[in-house]
């Protein structure tokens, strides 16, 4: 995974109505977060849209330059967050986050399944289940290089009722998953004999709701 590069350019105008007329013209506008103050930007939507899909969704590194009636910067920032129009097919908003080699970040790095079609639980009639399709991780910005797009889950050895819980993954140097509360369920299998994996999650969402209902009591 090699450092990316991308343009934009420097906007001093914000505000919806600027925006809007942005994206008349064939931009997006975006916001570069980091080490000072929040710098505006807009960039050439259809590229950029481009540069996005070419990311699969993992998380690079990426060499901006911006440009601007100064002359040009460049700074190192990871795309921290984007938002598509409702219909999902025009890009509305771009966050960057800008990083140095030591900086931690979280975001999600997706799943992949190895050897589905030889586990063992598919043979007897099962059903594969993902219940996540991304891990939500911290990272230091140097390893993120030597990432892979995706983890690899390994299905040989599933059987009926097991499930992949997210503390079970390997994952790569300088990763750590983020886990708040119970040590969830990624991959599970489902069919006719799998009942026990579901019944068993059933009861751990029955706890939560009886905390829950606790601490409303508690309020009155």
């Amino acid at each position: 995974a090699s450092k990316m590069n991308l343009t934009v350019q420097h906007r001093e105008n914000t505000g919806k109505g600027f925006n809007r007329r942005l994206r008349q013209m064939g931009a997006t506008p975006g916001v570069i977060y980091g080490k000072e103050e929040p710098l505006n930007v807009s960039m050439t939507t259809n590229s950029t849209e481009r540069f996005i899909r070419s990311m699969r969704g993992a998380k690079k590194i990426i060499d901006l330059e911006i440009e601007s009636t100064e002359g040009k910067t460049n700074k190192t920032v990871i795309l921290q967050d984007y938002q598509l129009s409702n219909l999902g097919s025009h890009l509305v908003h771009v966050d960057f986050l800008e990083v140095t080699q030591d900086s931690i970040v979280s975001f999600e790095i997706p799943i992949t399944l190895k050897n589905e079609a030889d586990s063992p639980a598919l043979k007897t009639g099962g059903v594969i289940q993902i219940i996540r399709r991304s891990i939500p991780v911290r990272c230091i910005v140097k390893e993120i290089p030597n990432l892979p797009d995706a983890l690899e889950i390994d299905l040989i050895d599933l059987e009926f009722g097991d499930s992949i819980h997210v503390l079970d993954l390997v994952y790569p140097e300088g990763v750590k998953p983020v886990v708040t509360g119970r040590n969830f369920t990624v991959v599970t299998v489902a069919g006719r004999a799998a009942e026990e994996v579901v019944e068993g999650e059933e009861e751990v969402e029955g706890e939560e709701e009886s905390e829950t209902e606790q601490e409303e009591s508690k309020e009155d």
